[in-house]
């Protein structure tokens, strides 16, 4: 997860460099990215169908290799179109594989009795794989360039990501206690939640935050160094961020195993929203700790969207064909993300402005927000951790 989330936050560094290379417009470039989070979503129940036949070793395994070999690819192109193809929709392929929502299926099926913690415990690694990639993206960008950090990224995958999932596995059946698991007469089908409001309240959710957090996540770096920031300074705050994430992600499993997945959801949003209205005060004050609160806030925030949003689903639909069901809300992701990473660039070349964008990401954590309250247990044999789970 730290490699792969890593890589995906990384692009925020690869950005301008991208734009002078093809000479293209912000939007343009932008889908680059959005290519890889569409595929990451769209490809959601292809992933989970793979991960109930395959199981996690052989999926991460496979999917390292195919990003892999889509970033060496990628590192000698010289049309943007064949980058959206290479880097974007292979490239994403493969790393949506790699992603957290495939890791967090399998922490949610090893702790049944603490989902919110163990998920979250497992997806501090996207907020360190950020932190670290990050600023050696800056470094690798300015001293050997865009192409270079490319093989870099497919040499991390091949010599660490391959390897260390040998050991990967999923807990034995006899691992779930009976109060864990829904019986086999209760156990929920692929159809029954489809049919389910809290599926699509669910999906909503996910779609809502996927629109908000990559507006912020592509085009920060772009935002600050527009308002003075050095280059290497942003680059050094969009890994501050996921720094900060680190204990956003631990406090936001804690809190949502203890205190409910919509109330957690509601103070996590509230304090990315309130960090957002401090980076755009940057625009207007200047003073460079609106950026050190934007940090803060936004950062505590980083990575909720999928802790609560997962732990809510697996509440409802655990059972075998959990990875399938997942996978399809996943799905919702996708379009979201895509759709946030390129309406920021579009919004500034239309206002030379991100501000409007920005408001943009509020309302959709609003919309988030509004989703997860209205997600309630379809049936009486739906699933409950013993936790309140409101």
């Amino acid at each position: 997860m730290a490699v792969e989330n890593g890589i995906v936050t990384a692009f925020a560094v690869l950005y301008l460099p991208l734009i002078r290379e093809f000479g293209a417009s912000r939007a343009d470039v932008a889908v680059v990215q959005s290519a890889v989070l569409l595929v990451g979503g769209l490809g959601g129940p292809l992933i989970g169908w793979a991960f109930d036949r395959l199981g996690p070793r052989r999926l991460f395994q496979l999917g390292a290799i195919i990003a892999a070999i889509a970033f060496v690819a990628a590192s000698r192109l010289t049309s943007l179109l064949g980058l959206v193809f290479v880097y974007g929709l292979v490239g994403g392929l493969g790393l949506a594989a790699l992603s957290s929502n495939a890791n967090m299926i399998v922490a949610a099926l090893w702790y049944p009795g603490a989902r919110g913690r163990a998920i979250a415990v497992a997806d501090v690694g996207t907020g360190a794989g950020a932190f670290a990639m990050v600023p050696l993206a800056q470094a690798l960008v300015t001293t050997l360039g865009w192409r270079a950090t490319l093989l870099v990224w497919a040499a991390l995958l091949l010599g660490l990501v391959v390897p260390l999932n040998a050991l990967q596995r999923l807990p034995d059946p006899t691992h779930a206690t009976a109060s864990a698991m829904p019986s086999s007469r209760d156990a929920w089908t692929f159809r029954d939640a489809m049919r389910s409001t809290a599926f699509w309240w669910l999906a909503g959710q996910r779609f809502f935050g996927a629109c908000a957090f990559p507006v912020m996540n592509v085009h920060m770096v772009a935002f600050a160094i527009g308002q003075g920031v050095a280059p290497a300074a942003a680059a050094t705050a969009l890994g501050a961020v996921s720094l900060v994430s680190l204990a956003g992600r631990l406090g936001t499993g804690w809190l949502s195993d203890r205190l409910g997945r919509a109330e957690t959801l509601t103070i996590t949003y509230t304090s990315a929203a309130i960090g957002i209205g401090c980076l755009a005060m940057l625009a207007w004050h200047g003073a460079p700790w609106w950026l050190v609160l934007y940090i803060g806030f936004y950062g505590l925030a980083q990575g909720s969207t999928g802790i609560v949003g997962s732990a809510r689903a697996a509440d409802v639909f655990a059972g075998p064909t959990f990875g399938a069901i997942y996978g399809w809300l996943v799905l919702a992701a996708g379009p979201g993300e895509a759709l946030g990473a390129w309406l920021g660039g579009r919004i500034f070349d239309a206002t030379a402005s991100y501000l409007p964008a920005f408001a943009f990401a509020v309302a959709a954590l609003a919309g988030g927000v509004f989703s997860m309250w209205r997600v309630r247990p379809a049936r009486r044999g739906a699933y409950d951790s013993g936790v309140d789970v409101r």
